[in-house]
């Protein structure tokens, strides 16, 4: 009996000296973050204002120094699969007209190496795999084919690399989806993305261009100006929707998560001056609403200050401030499903809703 006690106590001692698989694999999947990483998150929650502020966009690409081209570039995308290759839909199917996504107006963003430039014009991304089905994609081919062509049209390398990752970390606390929506592979990685420019005779065409073991991906923007189409409303507009709806909803332009109006705005200022003028009795709730990108409680302040910037230009014109107030509720109230870039443009608007 004494036996089988002391065997029944070695077995449960060696039982319980083995280690937990499960724990030493959990273990091996974690992966420290880098020292950089950690500052850099740490600045985001704190920011040291003593530093100076990351310059995330430029407006202007010197295009002078960019040779024109006048070789033969074909129709847009202006570039076809290597030898081998083909472009394939996200579920792996092979693409439509050669194009994985297909835009009459998007945008890619790209690196200078200082900072963003914003390409907005025709655009399309091309997911690339090996024709031959389970056949190991070849990196070296597909890099050597597509950066070898866009050399010969003449399209001039602007940057190589990662992007550093303040600016990725800085990009990502405006625009969460910035990375996957505008920028082709993976910007902040081992895997350098390239980014071209092509002074072309018949336009301005940029390429981005990425690649791993694994695949890649190219995008190409022919850029042309945004054409706007929404006209601004008259102050008898304004008055009819009021009188009919209780509120006017207006799209009126602000710059890039800032409160200031563009110049294009002034019109639409203008026009609420005139409805408030003409209409003495007339008091008005002033409601920014903008999209789902970024953080609620910055999309609900950005809000609240573009209402205050319309509410103020008022009053500078005039109009009693007693007879105004303003309110911001981020992305709480979108009039449709933020899904496109159509329909993220009628969610950013302001309401003049009557008191």
């Amino acid at each position: 009996m004494k036996k089988l006690a002391l065997l029944f106590a070695l077995i449960t001692f060696s039982i319980s000296c083995k280690p937990d698989k499960k724990v030493e694999e959990k273990t091996e999947e974690v992966i420290a973050p880098t020292t950089e990483d950690v500052e850099i998150r740490q600045e985001a929650k704190e920011p040291n204002t003593d530093k100076p502020k990351v310059e995330l966009f430029t407006d202007n690409f010197d295009w002078t120094v960019i040779p024109v081209s006048s070789v033969q570039i074909g129709e847009f995308p202006y570039l076809s699969p290597p030898k081998g290759f083909f472009v394939k839909t996200k579920q792996g199917k092979p693409a439509k007209d050669g194009m994985t996504k297909f835009s009459e107006f998007g945008k890619l963003m790209m690196y200078t190496g200082a900072a963003f430039y914003n390409a907005e014009g025709k655009m399309a991304k091309m997911l690339y795999g090996m024709a031959e089905k389970g056949k190991a994609f070849n990196k070296l081919i597909f890099d050597k084919s597509v950066d070898g062509y866009l050399e010969s049209i003449g399209a001039e390398l602007i940057f190589k690399g990662s992007v550093p990752r303040k600016k990725m970390y800085a990009l990502d606390k405006i625009d969460p989806m910035a990375q996957s929506d505008y920028i082709v592979g993976r910007a902040y990685n081992s895997d350098p993305i390239r980014h071209y420019a092509l002074n072309h005779k018949s336009g301005k065409i940029m390429f981005q261009v990425w690649s791993n073991k694994y695949g890649a991906e190219v995008g190409v923007v022919e850029l042309e100006d945004f054409v706007q189409t929404i006209k601004a409303p008259t102050a008898s507009e304004m008055k009819e929707d009021i009188d009919t709806n209780g509120k006017a909803i207006l799209n009126i332009n602000f710059d890039t998560d800032k409160a200031s109006l563009k110049p294009d705005a002034l019109e639409i200022i203008d026009n609420i001056f005139i409805l408030l003028d003409t209409n003495p009795d007339l008091k008005l709730s002033i409601e920014g609403h903008t999209v789902n990108t970024g953080t609620d409680e910055r999309n609900k302040e950005l809000s609240k200050q573009r209402a205050n910037t319309v509410m103020y230009a008022l009053a500078g014109k005039g109009i009693d401030i007693s007879r105004l107030k303003a309110e911001g509720f981020g992305s709480e109230k979108p009039m449709v499903v933020n899904d496109s870039d159509e329909n993220k443009a009628k969610n950013r608007r302001v309401e003049l809703v009557k008191m």
